[in-house]
């Protein structure tokens, strides 16, 4: 029994210390969630109505001295309250200022990019997201139905499963994204300075297009352009604007530093 009961007690303390890894915030009223950060962040989309953030595994927590220090760490600032230049923290000790601002969820990472290792968050699919990484950070995202803003400095962004509208901005970094189908109603904008964009989108979607690149222009949508490997290319730099299925939701695509490629499913 006595065994029973120290086992039972030993889980507690795991999962609250599992818990403690993790913020959740419940977003009633909430229609737009603004993230500041200069870390790789992973967003994923849930059915419920919290946003979620813990911090991702990396091998160096895994080692036993840093797991000793950690514990060290803890122990000397029980009841003490973390302060950053940004402000306080929010989060339970996760070090984010959390302010709420009419239908607005501000989040600032209050940590710099030397104290993390990387993100994950999870959202309802619904939520508009505006992303910005002032220094270093890059952004992926699977599964939202919303509207998506993003801006990094020195890293990538991935959207994967997506449906727009989206705003994209990578001064330096490669820009992905994958719709399952495109929204009509608002302007889709993908802009790299240096780096590639790839965008893959179904067969059906009906745009007009607006491309600029210095780099190469490949795609295997109806464009009257020579074909390199499956996909035609338009070489030099250029500007090109096109329709797709007698036209539609305005799209542009520019890179100055880089290939652009347009894909259909």
């Amino acid at each position: 029994m006595k065994k029973i009961i120290t086992t039972a007690l030993l889980f507690l303390v795991i999962l609250i210390n599992a818990q403690s890894d993790q913020f959740t915030y419940k977003l009633s009223g909430i229609t737009t969630v603004k993230i500041e950060t200069d870390t790789k962040i992973k967003i994923t989309a849930t059915s419920g109505n919290e946003l979620s953030i813990s911090e991702s595994e990396t091998e160096h927590k895994k080692h036993h001295y840093n797991e000793k220090r950690s514990k060290k760490l803890a122990e000397k600032t029980k009841g003490l309250t973390a302060i950053y230049p940004g402000g306080k923290d929010d989060a339970n000790g996760l070090g984010f200022s959390i302010e709420k601002e009419g239908k607005t969820l501000n989040i600032v990472d209050l940590k710099s990019h030397i104290k993390r290792h990387g993100l994950f968050m999870s959202l309802p699919k619904n939520i508009n997201v505006v992303f910005k990484t002032p220094n270093l950070g890059a952004i992926e995202v699977i599964g939202l139905t919303s509207e998506i803003e993003a801006s990094t400095n020195v890293g990538f962004i991935k959207l994967k499963d997506v449906t727009g509208p989206i705003t994209v901005n990578a001064n330096t970094g490669n820009v992905n994204v994958e719709f399952t189908k495109v929204n009509q109603s608002s302007p889709i904008t993908i802009y790299s300075n240096v780096g590639e964009i790839d965008v893959t989108m179904p067969a059906v979607t009906k745009a007009n297009l607006e491309l600029k690149t210095s780099g190469t222009f490949y795609t295997n949508f109806e464009i009257e352009t020579p074909k390199k490997d499956g996909l035609k290319a338009v070489r030099g730099r250029q500007r090109i604007e096109s329709t797709l299925n007698n036209g539609g939701v305005q799209i542009k695509l520019r890179s100055n530093l880089g290939n652009i490629y347009l894909r259909k499913k």
